[in-house]
Order: C-alpha cells, then structure tokens, then sequence
C-alpha cells in the first residue's frame, strides 16, 4: 500500500476545500463574520455544558449505611399544646354498645325508607343489566 500517494490525496483534497472556504470568505464577508460568531458561540455552550456536567459529577451525598445506624433512645414526642385532663389517648373498647350509647346514633328506618332503598338498587341492577351484552 502506498502511504505517500494515499497523503498526497488527502493533502490535495484538504488544499481544494481550503481554496473554496476562502474564496467564500472573500465573496461573502458579512455572512463569514456571522458564522464564524455561530460557531464560536455553539463552542463557548458546548464548552459551558460539559463544565456544569463534570462539576455535577462530583458533587455526590455520602450514602448512610443501614447496618451503621443504632437506635438507642425512644421516640420523643414534639412539643405541642397541652392535652387536655379529660383526653383519653387510648381506651378499651366495649364489645356491645349500651342501649343509651347507641340510641342517639342509630334509628331504625321505616318501611317507606327500605321500599325507597329496594326501589333505587332495583334501579341500579336494571342499568347494569341493560348494559350487558
């Protein structure tokens, strides 16, 4: 293989683009300025985006390994206001409620509230049943 001519070529081919690029410079001033200020700015991002990037990388947090931390001291509770005497934080709770306790929660509906209740799921039932295939 013949490196001389394979160079020779290359430096002909190198010698004819240079001869054009500054033939175009010469035709065209104004428009090589604002290139050649393109390119200059596209380097001076490029070059300001590969700096942030390497400053990026070595800002890292140390991890905590787990089997390092020990805990050896109950929770503390934050200050806060203070509870109340009559509050109760926990409370054993009753298997059945007393006649008393559940008279103001619980009504016993009338016939006219389950018939109206039977009645809307009768409807409900019906829609979902037309929508089937």
């Amino acid at each position: 293989m013949d490196f001389s001519g394979l160079f020779d070529t290359i430096k002909e081919k190198f010698s004819e683009i240079k001869d054009a690029v500054l033939d175009w410079i010469d035709e065209n001033r104004k428009m090589a300025f604002i290139t050649a200020g393109l390119i200059l700015v596209i380097l001076l991002c490029l070059l300001l985006l590969v700096a942030a990037s390497s400053s990026a990388k070595k800002k890292k947090a140390k991890k905590v390994k787990p089997e390092s931390l020990v805990i050896n001291e109950g929770l503390l509770i934050p200050n806060g206001p203070e509870l109340p005497r009559d509050y109760t934080l926990s409370r054993q709770t009753k298997e059945k409620w007393s006649d008393e306790e559940l008279s103001p929660w619980f009504t016993t509906p009338t016939e006219k509230e389950i018939n109206s209740l039977s009645q809307s799921n009768e409807n409900m039932i019906n829609e979902i049943i037309k929508a089937a295939p």
